[in-house]
């Protein structure tokens, strides 16, 4: 019997940050990007809700002379940078992916010691994940039951999940995020600010910042990228549409309670 292998889920990665979106679920590319900003301009003044930033975050000093105001040109170097540092800073949070038919949650920790814990459901069922320290462990419906990843074992299925496990990992690494990000060289901060609506029921207004022009990053052709701000840089996540050897796919990513204890435990 031939071992079952796991299909690689929708990009889950922490970081993910904001789109690492080559290889995603796909479209046939004639509908539009689906859009998770529930309404465009501000509330009026006194209706906001709360902010999804943790009272204790301080904007890092990598934020330093990017302006949030209608109109600004971003260099992509800078802004990424940014990213990377405020999602640092918080440490810990949750974040929710919608990719094509697939759609999930994941528990991150970010920084020296990253994790990351979760699951994306599609119509081949849940497909869960934990990813700690030097480990990795899948669970599918084909596979059954947890499998930790083992390169040097002579068990088909721990060779797939290790080597998958490492996917993952070089894709939620930070500098991968980076690099994505500084491939556009500039971004530019738009007039419009939309209300987001996060999973945990809270309504953020944020600064959209969008790519100038369409780039390319991994072999996969980014023709809009949106990555969505508080005004003290707090991330709230982002969506890009991009092609890959022809095919439409696009991802959207939300972040929430930023700086929350995780706690991440390898599976029994």
């Amino acid at each position: 019997m031939r071992p079952v292998r796991p299909r690689p889920y929708a990009c889950i990665g922490t970081l993910l940050a904001v789109g690492l979106l080559a290889g995603c679920s796909s479209s046939d590319g004639s509908a539009e990007p689906t859009r998770s900003e529930s309404s465009s301009g501000r509330p009026a003044p006194g209706n906001e809700s709360p902010k999804a930033s943790s009272p204790a975050f301080a904007t890092p000093s990598e934020c330093d002379g990017l302006q949030l105001k209608g109109g600004t040109t971003l260099a992509g170097s800078a802004l990424s940078k940014c990213l990377v540092a405020a999602l640092k800073a918080y440490g810990s949070g949750t974040e929710a992916v919608q990719s094509g038919d697939e759609s999930g949650t994941s528990r991150f920790l970010f920084g020296d010691e990253p994790a990351l814990a979760g699951s994306m459901t599609g119509p081949e069922g849940e497909k869960a994940y934990v990813f700690k320290g030097e480990d990795e462990w899948i669970k599918t419906p084909g596979l059954g039951k947890w499998v930790k990843g083992d390169k040097n074992s002579s068990d088909p299925q721990e060779q797939i999940v290790a080597a998958t496990g490492k996917l993952y990992r070089a894709l939620a690494d930070p500098e991968m995020t980076a690099q994505m990000i500084a491939s556009a060289p500039e971004w530019t901060v738009e007039q419009e600010r939309p209300v987001l609506s996060l999973e945990n029921g809270e309504d953020v207004t944020a600064w959209r910042i969008v790519n100038k022009k369409p780039y390319t990053f991994m072999g996969a052709a980014v023709r809009e990228h949106i990555l969505w701000f508080g005004d003290d840089f707090t991330p709230y996540g982002g969506q890009a549409e991009s092609r890959t050897a022809g095919v439409m796919s696009t991802t959207t990513q939300h972040f929430y309670d930023l700086g929350k204890p995780v706690t991440i435990e390898a599976p029994e």
